[in-house]
């Protein structure tokens, strides 16, 4: 999977206008094609009878396109190993090129979030991030989120050391027992990348290779790790909820726009039908303020609408037309325009009324036709 771009490699593009920015919503806007060079790596571990025998970074190369229509932010995240491991001996200026910001040896880059859909970006930063990091009740079930998850650790490792405590003696089955424990912890937690969870991988590891007198001590350890990514799980799901919220008032705001445009546009058409059922001919004049007024709608909604699915429809040849309709009105076509504005309506309806088909409305269209 091509990883996403550093936000610096868009600078040049910001700078030409190819992508603007909306700060108000922390977004990104594509108007050009934009397309950037990208370079990550994984590490790869080879096996042989269940056990890592090697270790190495495998480097790969790939292409982010950026298209008119697509969803982009800006968010800063904690840098992957092999990032560490370049980075660490950079000085500031250099780090600061890259976007890398360094503080008390910790690395965290700025990065561009690609989201396709402007209404699914709204319901990940709403639903499904802080489900993800929270947990999520539903009527029939409940999905444990990563905060749920920690604080399970961090009861099987407290339940895991009251019986060292308590134990007459600590023997083999238990350590083995402890041993195991660790091991299930540890590769659950293995695939992170947050700097607390790292930490606690690393304390885990020499846990496990401790004598039973220092796994207490080092159990505890653990449990302040895992507890305070806990706490920054929290903060992390309170932010997206308000970056959502921003987001839900773009969206909100877009719908607002087609809805005034569709029916500006059905009204626009029944004017224009109810000349052409009065008058065996049209005359330009006529046209001309109606055909102004539907290019006016397509231009603004041109200019307006910058995110998918909104922007797609408006590409659409159906709405495409209305940047023509003067030319028509000029020519005395009225039918044309007509049609134009039409098509245009339809491309907008499904967006302004907000409605899906169900099948009650199926069949209550069928009855009526039979």
């Amino acid at each position: 999977m091509v990883r996403a771009a550093y936000f610096v490699e868009l600078r040049e593009a910001i700078q030409t206008g190819e992508i603007k920015a909306r700060a108000e919503y922390e977004l990104l806007e594509v108007w050009q094609p934009v397309q950037i060079s990208v370079r990550w790596k994984d590490k790869i571990r080879v096996r042989r009878a269940g056990k890592v025998i090697r270790e190495f970074w495998r480097e790969y190369f790939g292409l982010v396109i950026y298209n008119p229509g697509d969803v982009l932010h800006p968010l800063w995240r904690q840098v992957s190993e092999w990032e560490e491991n370049e980075w660490r001996g950079l000085p500031e200026e250099k780090l600061k090129k890259l976007g890398v910001f360094r503080k008390n040896g910790q690395f965290t880059v700025q990065i561009v979030s690609k989201i396709t859909d402007l209404p699914a970006a709204v319901r990940q930063r709403i639903r499904h991030i802080p489900a993800s990091l929270i947990g999520r009740e539903r009527k029939r079930f409940v999905l444990a989120g990563n905060a749920q998850l920690l604080a399970d650790y961090v009861t099987r490792l407290n339940n895991l050391m009251n019986q060292f405590l308590t134990a007459p003696r600590v023997s083999p089955e238990l350590m083995e027992k402890a041993s195991a424990e660790f091991a299930r912890i540890y590769e659950s937690l293995e695939r992170s990348r947050t700097s607390l969870k790292r930490k606690a991988l690393g304390d885990i590891r020499e846990t496990s290779q401790a004598g039973f007198r220092e796994m207490p001590a080092r159990a505890a350890q653990i449990n302040v790790d895992l507890l305070n990514q806990r706490l920054l799980d929290y903060e992390m799901a309170s932010k997206s909820i308000v970056l959502g919220e921003k987001w839900l008032r773009l969206m909100l705001d877009s719908e607002r726009r087609f809805r005034r445009c569709y029916n500006r546009l059905g009204e626009l058409a029944m004017k224009l039908q109810v000349l052409l059922s009065e008058k065996e001919s049209i005359e330009p004049a006529d046209l001309w303020p109606i055909a102004k007024e539907a290019y006016g709608i397509w231009n603004h909604l041109n200019r307006e609408i910058r995110f998918n699915p909104y922007y797609q429809r408006l590409q659409a040849p159906e709405f495409q037309r209305l940047s023509r309709v003067q030319i028509h009105a000029e020519a005395g076509r009225g039918k044309t325009v007509l049609n134009s504005i039409k098509l245009a309506a339809t491309k907008l309806e499904a967006v302004a009324m907000g409605e899906k088909i169900t099948r009650a409305e199926a069949q209550k269209e069928r009855e009526a036709l039979s």
